[in-house]
């Protein structure tokens, strides 16, 4: 019977490790699912859909096989990077629309979502912060 801090120290890294994943996959399903609707007009617009999944793929991989984090960490802090890059992207999009600035209150509304990748920034952060729990599961 494992007592509440093994638990902690041993499983709940793992559970948490597996909840990261989920959500990135969910979060990869929704920009993979609006992007196509922007027929992918930039080729950076791939990203989104092919980053994110192999850090999700990796870091439930950590979750089962400390060995993995090794992977898992690489590809968090790129997915980290595109919640950070995306925003400018999206705010060129948004320029490039008709109006663009200029009508902005439509714009916001139509054009493509500045607070959406940041969602990646978070998830990947939550990532990074669990791989030494997963690491050293007996610290």
């Amino acid at each position: 019977m494992l007592s509440g801090r093994d638990y902690v120290r041993t499983r709940l890294p793992r559970h948490v490790a597996g909840l990261i994943a989920f959500s990135l996959m969910g979060t990869v399903a929704e920009a993979g699912l609006l992007h196509f609707r922007g027929a992918f007009q930039n080729p950076v617009m791939y990203t989104p859909v092919t980053i994110p999944p192999l850090a999700a793929i990796s870091i439930g991989a950590a979750a089962l096989a400390p060995r993995a984090t090794a992977v898992a960490g690489p590809l968090l802090k790129a997915t980290a990077v595109l919640g950070i890059a995306g925003p400018m992207f999206h705010a060129y999009g948004i320029h490039r629309n008709m109006g663009g600035w200029k009508n902005w209150s439509q714009m916001i509304l139509q054009g493509p979502p500045l607070p959406a990748p940041p969602a990646f920034l978070g998830i990947a952060a939550a990532g990074l912060g669990i791989l030494p729990l997963l690491e050293n599961p007996h610290k």
